[in-house]
């Protein structure tokens, strides 16, 4: 490979179902980049893609999805599987592994070799937005756990893990998306909860780590510039840009190359969160933020806000001097090293069986002081959030006054959501909890944390996301079907 050839390897651009393909053909064909991440598709879409785009490339591509939560969190036509959370809940590891296994053997299936999951954060913060239930919990060991049974399943199915996101987003209220976080905290503290879980990534072998736009003063106190002026496609406001914070770990070679790869001794791929997140984008344009990516010791930058630009920022640093070429033949050996492991395609088993036992298996009964469960008499139910709710809740929906009702039930769709910001219980809800207190039945299809915004409903019910296995399983065991037996693995 010439020069622009290995460094175009070092790039990762976007691919959504429904738009051309030209784009991305050409970065393939022509700036020669390592990979592409999808966003959202469906799997014959993703499928025929993938295809196409292997052939086109010289050098066979990674192809990425963030698939934290099964298939169903890109591609439209698949199945979810419950979030990191739920599965924490039913205590068995064994199901992470099994989830694992079950995604890589779906995504190799349609092409998609690089499952961008387990998160390894530890969710410590409440207030925490993006985070919250995507984390198997605040206890940084039972994280462990199950980060490393996720990551044996994805990669015994032949795909590559990704630990994420180093050196941990789960003490911070800030979701990187929208602005820089700042995780204040010691190193001892770093060693003794947010490193836990990627220190055992790494015991198990995992095959790559992505970095998280992170400010953490004890590892790089370096200041981090502001831009005056910058693009964001999560809407941040000039007033939520961070300004006293320190270089992100994205771009930090104390982070990526002192801590990581020298004190952890990992020795895979690194790859950088997309770099079109607040977190970034509001201190460095494409060009100096992929250079900076790759003195701190990255090995892929994922999807840039320009590529283009980007690669001729690190062609000119090479070119001057401020990079070296070595520099970029050693990412570039670990990347092909990476390419390597993947196996092929892999038939892919229907997983529905074991995801809704996962999900049955999660469900957790907080409190229930006025016995309103099983569910008995007449029924409303109110439903709350963006996303689609099964045809069964919005049947019940649709049927009875809230003052005729023997109960009341409130389905909160209140999850974290890349680039929202917060998790609020909206205040038609609370209102509706506020009067009708001692009937209600208010149920987390997300966030457990909002109970402590619940003060007066007596019976709380957690399911932990709103995927439709989620909202299945929460229906059954409030009907008496099942036994809520999930436990809690964060404290409220």
């Amino acid at each position: 490979m010439n020069l622009r050839e290995k460094i175009g390897q070092m790039f990762e651009v976007a691919i959504r179902g429904g738009e051309p393909l030209d784009e991305v053909l050409r970065h393939v064909r022509e700036n020669h980049v390592g990979g592409v991440i999808w966003f959202q598709a469906t799997s014959h879409e993703a499928a025929a893609a993938n295809a196409r785009l292997q052939t086109a490339a010289r050098i066979p591509l990674l192809i990425s999805a963030d698939l934290e939560m099964g298939m169903g969190m890109r591609f439209t036509d698949t199945a979810w599987w419950p979030p990191a959370m739920a599965i924490a809940a039913t205590g068995d590891a064994s199901l992470a592994e099994e989830q694992g296994r079950a995604t890589a053997r779906a995504a190799l299936a349609i092409g998609v070799n690089h499952v961008l999951a387990p998160v390894a954060d530890v969710n410590v913060d409440p207030r925490n937005p993006v985070i919250n239930t995507r984390s198997f919990g605040e206890d940084p060991h039972e994280v462990a756990r199950y980060v490393q049974a996720f990551v044996r399943g994805v990669q015994e199915a032949g795909a590559l893990a990704t630990a994420k996101h180093f050196p941990g987003h789960g003490d911070t209220h800030v979701d990187s998306h929208r602005a820089l976080p700042v995780l204040n905290v010691t190193r001892e503290r770093l060693d003794a909860v947010e490193l836990v879980p990627f220190r055992a990534a790494i015991e198990a072998g995992v095959g790559s780590i992505m970095i998280g736009h992170l400010s953490v003063p004890s590892l790089d106190p370096a200041p981090v510039p502001v831009r005056a002026e910058f693009e964001n496609v999560y809407g941040t406001h000039s007033d939520e840009v961070t300004h006293r914070g320190t270089m992100p770990a994205t771009l930090s070679r104390p982070v990526i190359t002192d801590l990581l790869r020298g004190e952890l001794g990992f020795t895979g791929l690194v790859i950088t969160d997309s770099m079109d997140m607040g977190g970034l984008a509001a201190h460095f344009d494409a060009g100096e933020a992929a250079v900076r990516a790759i003195e701190a010791g990255e090995d892929q930058i994922l999807y840039s806000t320009d590529t283009d630009a980007a690669i001729a920022a690190v062609i000119a640093a090479v070119e001057s001097g401020r990079l070296t070429e070595s520099r970029i033949d050693a990412s570039v050996e670990r990347i092909l090293a990476a390419k390597r492991k993947i196996g092929g395609s892999s038939p892919h088993v229907d997983d529905g069986m074991r995801a809704s036992e996962a999900a049955e298996r999660s469900i957790a009964l907080f409190c229930d002081r006025k016995r309103l469960l099983p569910l008995q008499g007449g029924v409303a139910v109110r439903l709350f959030g963006d996303d689609p709710f099964i045809p069964e809740l919005q049947t019940l929906a649709s049927t009875d006054s809230l003052g005729s009702a023997a109960t009341i039930i409130l389905f909160l769709g209140i999850r974290p959501r890349s680039g929202a910001g917060h998790l609020n219980v909206p205040s038609d809800a609370l209102a509706i909890a506020e009067r009708f207190a001692d009937k209600v039945v208010a149920v987390s299809l997300g966030s457990p944390y909002i109970v402590r915004d619940l003060p007066d409903v007596g019976t709380f019910v957690c399911a932990w996301g709103v995927q439709p296995v989620m909202q299945r399983a929460v229906l059954r065991a409030l009907r008496g079907e099942i036994a809520m037996t999930g436990r809690v693995p964060v404290t409220i």
